[in-house]
């Protein structure tokens, strides 16, 4: 029987993901839970049946973490090899992309929403065994050393992002237990959490609560998951114009060169959410990545800025600034908001009027969204330039200048105190 569409269609749909999927991972139900329009099924699924139908972009799914490094995972092996237990890998399935007959899912289509870390492993593990399964067809290499099968495999190893050492403790495992006892270790039931009709909002929420344990580093661990993991939902859905620029990609310094509206820097939104959630200027150094792992942030005030709505909001309101800026101001606004010293400044009086005046932080970027989106004249950016050129670089930190002129520029804006900044009097200590 085919869910939640007609049986040609569905069934049509089914031989085209088969075509393009050799492999139909075959679920076993062993309960099915009802969560509002969503249903998730807690099914048992062979190992080597869920590695052997990985897509080929299974690492893309855009609510995932990038693959990290982690010590017990690189260890994963050994679990493998012990027949130890697995914690349950979560799946998402839309629709059309699966069947149910006799209590088992039929599914030729869906993506990790938790599980991705392990499961990456798992595969390495599994391209090994498969590896080291051809070359005792026709070499004796069980009494190799480490150092030897590095020498021998290096090469094939990298191809799929193994090493020696999985591929040593495997060829161990061989010696004592054979090459049939090898390709017996996938031959085991895995538990899969498997959701169906989730909404983008659901899967988002779903995966902050399920990484929000995996390690005691709270604030900014989330806030990464937030902003690298929901963000490219987000610029599909509500925000096309917005575009995320990482490290890795641009340095902040070459960014500052060549941005364009809608462009933002990854570690400057970070550092103006937490200074945001300070209600001060924050600086992105080594004492602030300490106190990110620390306990240092309050967890029930941050709690307010993991929320999706919050999200949206902060971009909406970054955008709209953006673009007002730009129209008022052309390439002196395009530089203005491509600075960390800019953002940081501004969300945290941002924060400075949220804690002043008792207001959910939704409220008070709306109020920061319409003052300036409505008067971007107020800013006083032509001004701003030219008492920010003049400092004498050799007596300031014209990065902690600059976030302090900003703070209490927009400060008196936000309080109303004035109705456009008078650089001089946040500069006039330079």
């Amino acid at each position: 029987m085919f869910i939640g569409c007609n049986s040609t269609f569905c069934l049509v749909t089914w031989v085209l993901g088969r075509i393009a999927n050799e492999i139909i991972m075959k679920a076993k139900i062993l309960e099915i839970y009802k969560e509002r329009d969503s249903t998730c099924f807690l099914t048992s699924i062979s190992l080597e049946d869920y590695v052997a139908s990985l897509p080929s972009d299974y690492k893309s799914y855009e609510v995932q973490r990038e693959i990290v490094k982690n010590t017990y995972l690189d260890n994963l092996v050994a679990t493998i090899i012990e027949g130890n237990h697995i914690p349950p890998i979560v799946l998402v399935i839309e629709e059309n992309e699966y069947s149910e007959k006799d209590n088992t899912l039929e599914i030729y289509k869906y993506k990790i929403l938790d599980g991705l870390q392990r499961t990456f492993r798992l595969k390495i593990i599994f391209d090994t065994i498969k590896l080291l399964t051809t070359e005792l067809k026709s070499h004796d290499i069980l009494e190799l050393s480490k150092l030897q099968l590095n020498k021998l495999f290096k090469e094939k190893l990298l191809e799929i992002d193994s090493n020696s050492t999985i591929l040593y403790e495997l060829k161990e495992f061989a010696r004592k237990e054979g090459k049939d006892g090898l390709e017996r270790l996938y031959d085991r039931k895995q538990w899969f959490e498997i959701w169906q009709g989730l909404s983008t909002d659901q899967e988002v929420t779903k995966m902050l609560i399920l990484n929000a344990g995996h390690k005691p580093v709270k604030t900014k661990h989330q806030l990464e998951l937030l902003f690298r993991n929901i963000i490219p939902i987000l610029q599909k859905v509500d925000f096309p114009n917005f575009e995320l620029i990482r490290e890795k990609e641009l340095s902040s310094i070459q960014y500052s060169k060549s941005r364009v509206p809608g462009q933002f820097h990854f570690s400057h939104i970070i550092t103006s959410v937490l200074s945001l959630s300070e209600g001060k200027p924050l600086t992105t150094n080594t004492n602030l990545i300490q106190k990110t792992q620390s306990n240092y942030f309050n967890d029930e005030v941050f709690d307010h800025f993991l929320h999706i709505e919050f999200l949206k909001s902060f971009l909406r309101t970054l955008l709209e600034i953006d673009e007002a800026i730009y129209s008022h101001y052309n390439e002196i606004g395009i530089k203005w908001m491509g600075r960390e010293t800019s953002l940081v400044g501004m969300f945290a009086a941002t924060g400075k009027y949220i804690n002043e005046n008792h207001v959910k932080p939704v409220k008070a970027l709306d109020h920061l969204r319409n003052t300036l989106v409505h008067n971007p004249g107020s800013l006083s950016l032509n001004d701003f330039e030219s008492k920010r050129n003049s400092l004498d670089l050799a007596k300031v930190n014209i990065g902690n200048v600059n976030k302090k002129a900003v703070f209490d520029g927009l400060s008196s804006i936000l309080d109303g105190t004035s109705d456009e900044i008078d650089w001089s009097l946040y500069f006039k200590t330079a």
